[in-house]
């Protein structure tokens, strides 16, 4: 099913909200419980490559991380870490304010170096790190601790904080959202790493570093997927939030379309920047309004070429995603919006997959048949 997504509305029918806002509205605070530890990815040629990664408590570890939220109004953000990998980690968010406790240690020439920017969790503990002012925009969370080493391996996420319902920042709103963190591997630094050679003259260290796969949210072509909140309408306005977590930089092509650039690291421009293409240096976050009025599939890649699995084309940082139009809703595809696609709009409203900016689009196509 490829429902939709543009759709001009005027009443939402009375009883259809009331059923909706009887779900209770998702609730959850900004506090999280992240597990750091070991995972094995395979890339689409097979390969296996061992990573570390976050996830939440019971769940999976993923590269990258869970998308964490902030919601609208709360400032403060709390994250409970527990350490499941065999060497020390922490957690670190460019961007947002905190009290940072550095560790330090002496090199073998007698010089004092900094190794974490932040306390680090000891392997088999758990520790706990606040920020009490969280602000809106788009930031990366990853480990504090030797980030050349332990961001590459997979220690990294998205943080985002929203102004508002469908708003990103003062003023800025838009009707869907799609997230694209963009990291690389270098299969010898992981394997270096799994069998303790990092360090050694086998891979000394990133100087070395040379990247075989390009990855866009964790996967490089064919496996790469955009992360979308909905589906994209033509015409909508389309936030794009781009998160750089690797060690090289990228130039973005976005539908090959032009595009607005509305704020970088978090910090809303005055003035937006029109631009054909993204460039994106590592650790980088930005944010862009697109809007494509014509239906169809568009293409997200790297222009800079990065586009092979291990020197193979095609492959690399490219993935698709889709323009649709007419019956957005038809969950069940039979053509129709009727009760069973009221039932799945109420379990999506439940889980928060869907919100306030949906209901009325949802109301509009009520008991539309004959879809498209």
């Amino acid at each position: 099913m490829k429902p939709i997504s543009k759709i001009y509305f005027h009443v939402v029918p009375a009883l259809l909200l009331i059923i909706v806002l009887a779900i209770a509205w998702p609730v959850s605070a900004a506090v999280f419980n992240l597990r750091a530890g070991a995972t094995v990815v395979h890339m689409p040629d097979g390969t296996p490559v061992t990573m570390w990664g976050f996830g939440l408590e019971g769940g999976q570890i993923t590269v990258p991380g869970p998308l964490l939220r902030v919601p609208p109004g709360d400032s403060t953000l709390t994250i409970h870490l527990t350490n499941d990998l065999p060497e020390p980690v922490s957690l670190f968010i460019p961007g947002q304010a905190a009290n940072l406790s550095p560790v330090k240690f002496t090199d073998a020439e007698g010089r004092t170096r900094v190794r974490s920017f932040t306390q680090e969790t000891a392997p088999g503990s758990t520790s706990t790190y606040v920020w009490n002012s969280v602000r809106s925009g788009t930031f990366i969370y990853q480990s504090g601790t030797h980030m050349a080493v332990q961001v590459q391996m997979g220690l990294y996420g998205a943080l985002v904080k929203e102004e508002g319902m469908n708003t990103a920042y003062p003023g800025r709103t838009y009707h869907k959202e799609m997230v694209l963190l963009l990291s690389e591997i270098d299969p010898a630094l992981h394997n270096a790493v799994a069998t303790g050679a990092y360090g050694s003259p086998a891979y000394p260290s990133t100087i070395n570093y040379k990247p075989k796969y390009f990855l866009i949210n964790g996967q490089p072509f064919p496996s790469a997927l955009p992360i979308l909140n909905g589906f994209v309408g033509a015409g909508e306005d389309l936030l794009v939030r781009i998160l750089n977590c690797g060690l090289k930089s990228h130039v973005l092509l976005i539908g090959g379309k032009h595009l607005s650039i509305i704020a970088e690291d978090g910090n809303l421009f005055g003035h937006e920047q029109n631009r054909s293409a993204v460039f994106m240096p590592a650790g980088k976050t930005k944010d862009v309004i697109i809007s494509i009025n014509e239906t169809g599939e568009y293409a997200i890649y790297d222009r800079m070429f990065s586009l092979t699995n291990n020197d193979q084309s095609p492959g690399g940082m490219l993935t698709y995603f889709e323009v649709v139009a007419a019956c957005v809703w038809d969950y069940d595809n039979d053509k129709d919006v009727d009760g069973a696609d009221l039932a799945a709009f109420q379990s999506d409203f439940a889980a928060g997959i869907v919100g306030m900016a949906d209901l009325a689009e949802f109301g509009a196509s009520f008991g539309r048949n004959n879809c498209p």
